[in-house]
């Protein structure tokens, strides 16, 4: 589809009014935002990191006359999750995530930072729009009583202002038919986000409150009082305790492996989630890296201070305006388990 068609298509729809905001209203680029390219991608961002006029993030959908996602009034297929034989849903692994986005924009592979391997690389200059979490969510709610309710709920349960939770994925993009199944955002200090965290992980010892998908336990995924399953994702409301916003990233060394106890687990539940070590050894270098860096978002939450780990990865330097330091690197999440 030519990238104009696409927009013109698309523009008028009340969906896109509603929900998709102009590039030029974007002030800072934050972890879990959507971004519409021309040709109709939807982008999801990575991290903190986007520089210059980049944008470093995952395709989650594509338009396709076969998809069964309807977005805009067109019909979208899911990147990152498939349909099963038994009509199930499931996650796609990253290797194979990062095939379909050398399929769908090649160009988006080149140039890519150490720390983007299984994510693209899109110039700003090719996106039409991006979805504002707190409006999406403020927008859905008055639209659907059923979701605003839902949202008064668990903000009460949690103790927080309703206005500082946001949302993303579809609902993001105005798909109101999932009432009972929410990609939250919540917004607050490393210390209000850390509160909540707190109460997810209490609720999270009550089996019948777990979450238990693609085979695997998620560590801050929960169902709340009412039966919703809740998937949260965390942003920062000050910018200065965000700890890799400008950063680069060089290897020091082919892959390795490394063990280490959790010392610093402040920023745990975040993405890029960034956990400072004590006792770090690496098999095949002398590096001792101060921190264990996960850019993906698999694992938010899973490491708590004291926990040993294993990790297979790349040990890398990390060079901040006022520092350099080294760290190691993973970039899925089958690179690090405890021990």
């Amino acid at each position: 589809m030519p990238p104009a068609d696409f927009y013109s298509r698309v523009r008028e729809d009340p969906r896109f009014r509603e929900f998709v905001l102009p590039l030029e209203k974007l002030d800072t680029i934050r972890d879990a935002m959507l971004f519409i390219r021309r040709d109709g991608l939807i982008v999801f961002s990575e991290g903190y990191c986007h520089q210059g006029n980049n944008l470093i993030g995952n395709i989650i959908y594509a338009p396709d006359p076969e998809g069964s996602k309807t977005i805009f009034g067109m019909p979208y297929a899911s990147v990152i999750k498939h349909k099963t034989e038994d009509d199930e849903e499931d996650w796609v692994d990253y290797a194979e995530q990062l095939q379909l986005y050398r399929e769908l924009a090649p160009e988006s592979q080149k140039d890519k930072p150490i720390y983007a391997h299984y994510k693209c690389r899109f110039n700003l200059d090719e996106m039409i729009g991006f979805v504002d979490h707190r409006r999406s969510l403020a927008t859905a709610r008055r639209m659907k009583p059923e979701i605003d309710d839902s949202m008064h709920k668990l903000a009460g349960m949690l103790g927080i202002e309703v206005d500082n939770i946001g949302c993303t994925g579809s609902l993001a993009l105005g798909n109101l038919k999932t009432a009972h199944d929410f990609d939250l955002v919540f917004y607050g200090t490393l210390t209000q986000n850390w509160d909540i965290v707190n109460q997810i992980y209490e609720i999270t010892k009550i089996p019948e409150r777990q979450v238990w998908e693609y085979g695997m336990f998620w560590a801050i995924r929960f169902y709340d009082d009412w039966g919703n399953l809740i998937c949260p994702f965390f942003s920062y409301l000050d910018p200065a305790e965000i700890p890799l916003r400008d950063f680069t990233m060089t290897a020091l060394g082919e892959e390795d492996v490394l063990t280490a106890t959790i010392s610093d687990d402040s920023h745990t539940f975040y993405m890029p989630s960034v956990l400072g070590l004590e006792a770090a050894e690496t098999a095949k270098s002398d590096c001792r890296p101060r921190q264990l860096i996960l850019y993906h978002g698999g694992l938010r939450g899973e490491y708590r201070r004291g926990d040993r780990v294993e990790a297979r990865g790349i040990p890398v330097r990390v060079a901040l305006a006022e520092a350099s330091y080294p760290a190691f690197l993973c970039t899925h999440l089958n690179q690090s388990r405890k021990l």
